[in-house]
Order: C-alpha cells, then sequence, then structure tokens
C-alpha cells in the first residue's frame, strides 16, 4: 500500500506531455502498428492476468497513449521487415518485457497515465482486480471507473461493494440502473459508507429523480443522470445539506437537465459574494430559476446612480460613496457584489431582493437601461486618465488589470488608473492575493481602502504577506485591523527593516531604556536617518548600537549573534 501511494502521488502530480514518436517503426508499419499492439496486450492481459476478454479488451482499447509508449519502447525495426510478422515481434517483446500494467489500467479507466512507477502489475494490490469486476457485473462503464479510484477500487472489499450495490439498488426501485450508477459515480460514498450514513443523500435522489420522472421517462442514459447528479453536488458544494434539494428538484427541471454546469456555478458565485451563506443561495436560485436567464456580464450600470436608482437611503449611499471614492463610475453588473462589499451596502442590498419575485427586476437589464444617467465628470476624468497610463504600460495588461479592479469593487475613475500602474502582478495573481488576504481575515471594505492608498500591497506573494502578518500578529501584537490605521505596515521589507528596527527597540525595552512603546508609523515610515534621531532621544549611545549590530545593512543573524558578542555582560 505505502508503494502504491508513492507511486499514485508521482502519478497525479506529473507533468502532460505530447505521445511518444514511434521512430523506431518504419512509417509504413506505424498505421497497423497501433491495432496489431492493441491486440498483443490484450491477449497478454488474458494469459498473464487470467482477466476476462471484455476487461482486457477495455484496457487495451481505451488507452492509445499507454499504447503508443509501449510501441516506442520496442527496439528499432529495420525498414524491410514484413508487415505480417508485425504481431508475432510485439509477442516476443512480451515475453521477454514484462508490461507495466498499471499506466494501461489508470488511462482506461479515464485517468493520466503514469509510467513512473515502481508497482508494474495491477495483482500487487489484491483487492483492485475484484473490486473493478464486482462494479462491471453491476453496469459501470469501463472508462468512468477513474472517479472511484482510489478511494472505492482500493479501500472498499469487493465483497462489500456487491452488497451495498443490491442494498443501494433495492432501497431506490424502481429507479433504472443507470440512474444508480450515475449516482454512485457522482457521490462515492454512496459505496464508501454504510447506507445508514447516506440515507439523506438517497432521500435526495429518490425525490429528485422522481420529481423530473416526466421529463427522464424511460430513458436509460447514465450521461443524462450524471449530469442530473453534478448539479445537485454544486448546489452541496455551495453549502446546502442534504436531504435538503431533492423536493426543489422537479420545479427546475430546466436548471438540472438544461443549463450549463458553469452558469450554474457563476450564479451561486455571484449571490455568495453578495453575503448569502451558501445554503441560502442554493435555496434563492432554486425558488427564484428566472435569476438564471438574467445577462449580469453585458450590463453596465453606473455608481451612485444604480444605488440609488435601487432604492437605497439616499444619505447612506452619499455617505459610503463619500468614504469609498473607488467605486464611484462604470462597471459591469456581474461586479455589483464586490461594488457592494466595498461599500459595506450588501446586506442593504439583499434585503431590497430577499423576497425575490418583482424586487428581482434590479438585477435585469431593462431596470439598468430605463436610465443609464451617469457623471460626465468622473467619466471624462477617466478616459482622459486611461489614455496616458496606456501609452506608458502595456495595453493589454492594463485592460485585465482594470478587470481585477472592477471585480472587487472598484468603478471607471480617477483613483483607478492611478492604481493601475502601480500594480505589477497578472489578474490572475492579484485575484489570488486579494482572496488570501480576505481569508486571512482582512475586511473586504478595509482591504478596498488599502488598495487604493498603497496597492503595491498585493505585489507581493502570498508566503510575503503571510511572513509579514504572521510577525505582526505573532510577535507585534497587533490586530489586523490595525491595518486600517497603517496599511503600510504590509508594505516595508521584513528582513531589511522590520525585523531589524524591533530588534533594537525590544533590546532597549529588555535594559530598560525605552520608557514606551513607539508606534509602528514612528518605527518604520520614518528614514534611517530619522529613526536614529529617534535612538538618540531614547539613549546618547543607541545609535552607535544600532549601526554596530542591528543596521539593516546587516543580515538578521549577525544582529542576533553581534549583540550577545560585543555585549556579554548583558546575557
Amino acid at each position: 500500500m505505502p508503494l502504491l501511494r508513492a507511486a499514485l502521488r508521482r502519478f497525479f502530480s506529473s507533468e502532460p506531455s505530447g505521445p511518444p514518436k514511434l521512430r523506431n517503426l518504419p512509417y509504413r508499419l506505424r498505421r497497423a502498428a497501433v491495432p496489431a499492439a492493441r491486440t498483443a496486450v490484450s491477449d497478454y492481459l488474458i494469459s498473464t492476468r487470467c482477466l476476462p476478454s471484455s476487461h482486457a479488451d477495455s484496457i487495451a482499447a481505451l488507452s492509445p497513449r499507454s499504447l503508443l509508449t509501449f510501441l516506442a519502447g520496442i527496439p528499432a525495426v529495420p525498414s524491410t521487415f514484413p508487415s505480417s510478422d508485425l504481431p508475432s515481434l510485439l509477442r516476443r517483446h512480451l515475453s521477454f518485457h514484462p508490461l507495466n500494467e498499471l499506466p494501461f489500467f489508470l488511462e482506461s479507466i479515464g485517468l493520466p497515465p503514469s509510467a513512473d512507477s515502481e508497482l508494474m502489475f495491477l495483482n500487487d494490490h489484491p483487492s483492485l482486480l475484484p473490486a473493478v469486476a464486482a462494479l462491471a457485473h453491476f453496469g459501470f462503464p469501463w472508462s468512468r471507473l477513474g472517479l472511484l479510484f482510489p478511494d472505492v477500487l482500493l479501500q472498499v472489499p469487493p465483497d462489500l461493494i456487491s452488497a451495498r450495490l443490491v442494498v443501494l439498488e433495492e432501497r431506490l426501485r424502481p429507479l433504472v440502473r443507470a440512474a444508480i450508477i450515475a449516482a454512485c459515480l457522482a457521490f462515492p460514498s454512496l459505496i464508501e459508507n454504510d447506507f445508514c450514513s447516506c440515507a439523506p443523500l438517497v432521500e435526495d435522489l429518490i425525490m429528485a429523480f422522481g420529481g423530473l420522472a416526466s421529463d427522464l421517462g424511460a430513458i436509460n442514459d447514465i450521461d443524462v443522470f450524471f449530469g442530473v447528479c453534478r448539479r445537485m453536488q454544486m448546489f452541496y458544494d455551495a453549502g446546502m445539506s442534504t436531504g435538503s434539494i431533492g423536493g426543489l428538484v422537479g420545479c427546475n427541471q430546466r436548471v438540472f437537465l438544461e443549463l450549463k454546469e458553469e452558469q450554474i456555478g457563476e450564479r451561486l458565485k455571484f449571490f455568495k459574494k453578495l453575503g448569502l451563506a451558501g445554503d441560502e443561495a442554493g435555496k434563492f436560485l432554486l425558488l427564484n430559476p428566472g435569476v438564471f436567464d438574467l445577462d449580469f456580464y453585458d450590463v453596465v450600470i453606473s455608481v451612485p446612480e444604480y444605488l440609488r436608482k435601487v432604492g437605497l437611503a439616499e444619505d447612506e449611499v452619499d455617505a459610503a460613496v463619500k468614504k469609498h471614492p473607488y467605486v464611484v463610475g462604470r462597471n459591469r453588473l456581474e461586479n455589483l457584489p464586490g461594488v457592494l462589499r466595498a461599500m459595506g451596502l450588501n446586506h442593504r442590498f439583499l434585503e431590497k431582493i430577499s423576497g425575490g419575485g418583482e424586487n428581482l427586476r434590479y438585477l435585469s437589464s431593462d431596470f439598468v437601461l430605463e436610465d443609464s444617467r451617469y457623471d460626465m465628470e468622473v467619466e471624462r476624468a477617466f478616459l482622459d486618465r486611461i489614455d496616458k497610463v496606456k501609452e506608458d504600460k502595456n495595453a493589454q495588461h492594463i485592460d485585465s488589470k482594470l478587470e481585477f479592479l472592477k471585480s472587487i469593487g472598484y468603478g471607471e475613475n480617477k483613483i483607478a488608473t492611478k492604481v493601475l500602474p502601480v500594480l505589477h502582478s497578472t489578474q490572475e495573481l492579484l485575484q489570488e492575493r486579494f482572496d488570501y488576504l480576505l481569508e486571512r481575515g482582512v475586511e473586504y471594505e478595509m482591504l478596498c481602502r488599502i488598495v487604493s492608498v498603497f496597492p503595491k500591497v498585493l505585489n507581493q506573494r502570498k508566503e510575503m504577506l503571510n511572513e509579514k502578518l504572521n510577525y505582526m500578529t505573532g510577535e507585534l501584537g497587533y490586530s489586523l485591523e490595525y491595518l486600517d490605521c497603517f496599511p503600510a505596515l504590509l508594505c516595508f521589507d521584513l528582513e531589511n527593516r522590520v525585523k531589524p528596527r524591533y530588534a533594537m527597540l525590544r533590546w532597549l525595552q529588555e535594559y530598560g531604556l525605552l520608557k514606551r512603546p513607539l508606534a509602528p508609523a514612528t518605527v518604520l515610515a520614518n528614514s534611517e536617518k530619522r529613526f536614529i534621531s529617534n535612538l538618540y532621544n531614547v539613549h546618547p549611545a543607541a545609535p552607535k548600537l544600532w549601526l554596530e549590530c542591528f543596521s539593516s545593512r546587516k543580515h538578521m543573524e549577525y544582529y542576533l549573534r553581534n549583540i550577545h558578542y560585543r555585549h556579554p555582560d548583558n546575557e
């Protein structure tokens, strides 16, 4: 088992590459080589592993890449070699070179092949082939078994797999077997666990497929049932509990049978970003399926005009815009959650649409286009400035970074054009770092303000941000809320500025020379000359000690060693 686990880690981490070239075979033999290799491999598995011919044929037929790798490993064949002798050549080669069976099997069940493995033979794990046989006997498509690998195929005994499938089929009667297979492929826990622990999920499946009975009819297509299960899984992943969806599926046939999964995922993400909990977002969508018909991407809103038109209190909107001026200007409706969170008004907006029905008109293109007013002065300032920014920078990168800013709530305004030139990463990396700071607990509204003042915060790798946050909260004892007062704390060099200066202050404090702690702004924002002047005010000898032992021109390890070396009496 440890060997197999190690092989799987290498297998899943290996980078895909192009198919191997058959330069060892004459060009005229290459077309015939693949079907000949398929037959040879199938015969080999039957004779050496005693596999049923159907299983051996499935492995050989569904692993084209592994077949090419096998053929590429054969010694060079002369150009005069007769094509009729090719099958015997392959059989002879297999007689002296045992087949690496694991890549063939993994590829045939729908996983990427891997030739880098310490395990070659399928019977190296004794329960693998019996588990496959139990599933194949029930009717599971061979090419889909990868969805059950390795947790079911390697962890659940074959006799237990068969027993649980029998219980499941009895409980889900009169559903066709295709529905049961699709459910197990989408929810492997149905086979991994006892029936009692899966009872809520089973009830959901019974109600869901029952509610779709009129649309599914007598269909026996695994893909159709699997699509329904995949869409159910999306709502579970969003936060809805098992046992809560089944009754809502029947009245949402189009959602579970026709809509693309990407569209469902985008809507779930939209309402979760607005502030709805996962279970609430899923339930809201299923109770208001008309939301799926709305176009968020191509509809342009203008802030704060749109919010006033929605009916939010005038003074509330004005106060929010004054505090967060970077949200002003044009944006797309799909970025509305970011705009509202940046202003702290997302919950007020949710109150407006929580009842669904008529209030959902606020999200329709017709409602937005009824009044498309926007601030001409803001628009003009943005257009003038963005042209200059694009002249100085790569226009393509500027556009992608602008999309990032708009996604987090920034409008097309002058502030955005000042932030753009300072951002030096791709849209994906900027989003990743922004999300990471949110995960660490930085409040959304505050983070947007930080970006407007110190955008280079997002130019740093997640690892560096993690170190700085840990030092700020752990070593210095400040909460994340302190960033609202002094966001530049995340911009200073940790090793060459922050740690040396605080090491110096700690030394002074330990020996009673520093009577009161200094604020981070005083410690870090001042130049070295001003910092030395502050040290002199603490003690006339402090600047000399700083320059000799703590100055940022030296490495941190040296500071700590040197202080004890030069002052042994202070041990």
